[in-house]
């Protein structure tokens, strides 16, 4: 995750990644590899159904501090606000 263009923002948490995806405003997702199989499985067929791509992150911890948050995460998007 990169400085963010002109029309991008991060979504973190499960719920709000997973509602960005159906929506049609994702346009990358990111995992952690220690989140829980269910929750990995979930975000996993909701990218591949929407046609968007997945980066795996090592773990929750980096993925929360890759959001710029201060708590673990397990999925998060790079979103589009346009979508």
């Amino acid at each position: 995750m990169q400085g963010l263009s002109q029309g991008e923002r991060i979504v973190a948490g499960t719920r709000q990644a997973l509602r960005e995806i159906s929506q049609g405003r994702a346009k990358r997702v990111y995992i952690a590899l220690d989140a829980q199989e269910r929750i990995l499985s979930e975000a996993r067929a909701a990218a591949e159904k929407a046609g968007v791509p997945v980066e795996e992150i090592s773990d929750m911890a980096a993925l929360g501090r890759r959001c710029r948050i201060q708590v673990p995460c397990a999925v998060a998007v790079l979103a589009d606000t346009e979508g």
